[in-house]
């Protein structure tokens, strides 16, 4: 699927590194579906970001499309990152903690991917495992019991940011207060406390950026539900938070594998990044458009049939056209 020649649309460009010939147009259209996906959802950003390298444009190493996966997860935490930490929307202390135990994981992950999951065969079945995960969890949030929860944090959200108000400069005029009482770190937001324990802290960051750097994902899919439904953090703080946590672990990830000597397309990750910084610009636009629910429904109902056929001998998943 991934190779092909001249059209009426221009000349096809080969890319010499991935080893596919494809037309420029492709990457950059697939990966603005990648940004304006994980814009509106949130997540499956280095999913649909594989499932492109792997099945739309056809690399064959597995080595390169783990780092590449993660160099397009990394494009949208270092643009709202910066607009999280303005707005004050990110707790600074959990998130460098996670990072902490992030780095030894991105480390040890990519190295054991680049020496047990360099087969294409081998990556492609746990790639499937995970895609079938996240299908699940999408489509567990499409459910009443989720979405009833979800409005609960959602209104409790609201009433945070309407209770501080932005100033002229962008930022919450909320206090934000940490308290070091080893091995528990005390979060103090706005008078309500949050205890979150150190070193869960730091395991949680090593475990979620281990399997995002073998399997070549972000690891937000993992952090979120972290965050909020396990340390009760608000909504408000969750998503900078975790971007932080995520852009440390998926740099330290990246350099590790070139490191390692696996190798990266420039010009197809160039247009590629071009492509999810645009679609992550025209996700908000978008989603005054479009039902969350839906979208969710449909993208768990793809991510289901492509990581099915991921799991199945070759030639079922050939048949499946996958």
């Amino acid at each position: 699927m991934g190779r092909g020649g001249p059209s009426r649309w221009g000349a096809a460009l080969t890319f010499p590194v991935a080893g596919v010939t494809l037309h420029p147009l492709l990457p950059f259209a697939w990966a603005l579906v990648v940004g304006l996906v994980f814009s509106l959802v949130g997540a499956a950003g280095g999913i649909l970001a594989a499932v492109g390298h792997l099945t739309v444009f056809g690399l064959a190493d597995a080595n390169t499309v783990k780092p590449m996966n993660q160099l397009l997860v990394i494009a949208s935490p270092l643009v709202s990152v910066p607009a999280y930490w303005r707005q004050r929307r990110l707790l600074l202390a959990v998130a460098l903690l996670i990072a902490a135990g992030s780095v030894a994981g991105s480390i040890l992950g990519s190295w054991y991917s680049t020496n047990y999951l360099a087969s294409m065969r081998a990556y492609r079945w746990l790639f499937g495992l995970l895609t079938l995960g996240i299908a699940a969890r999408l489509l567990y949030e499409t459910t009443g019991r989720f979405r009833e929860r979800h409005a609960r944090l959602r209104e409790a959200s609201k009433a945070f940011e309407a209770s501080h108000p932005r100033s002229r400069r962008g930022a919450r005029a909320h206090a934000v207060e940490t308290r070091w009482r080893f091995p528990h770190l005390e979060v103090t937001l706005s008078g309500q406390t949050f205890p979150c324990a150190v070193p869960g802290l730091v395991a949680t960051g090593f475990v979620v950026a281990f399997v995002a750097a073998a399997l070549g994902v972000g690891g937000g899919f993992l952090l979120v539900p972290y965050l909020a439904s396990w340390l009760g953090l608000p909504m408000f703080v969750v998503a900078g938070t975790s971007a932080l946590a995520v852009l440390v672990a998926s740099l330290v990830s990246v350099a590790n594998y070139l490191y390692l000597g696996a190798r990266i397309d420039w010009l197809l990750a160039a247009l590629e990044l071009a492509g999810v910084m645009l679609g992550s610009l025209l996700g908000p636009w978008v989603s005054q458009y479009m039902r969350e629910r839906w979208l969710r429904l449909v993208l768990a109902v793809v991510l289901a049939y492509i990581g099915i056929a991921y799991t199945l001998p070759s030639g079922l998943g050939r048949w499946l056209g996958i």
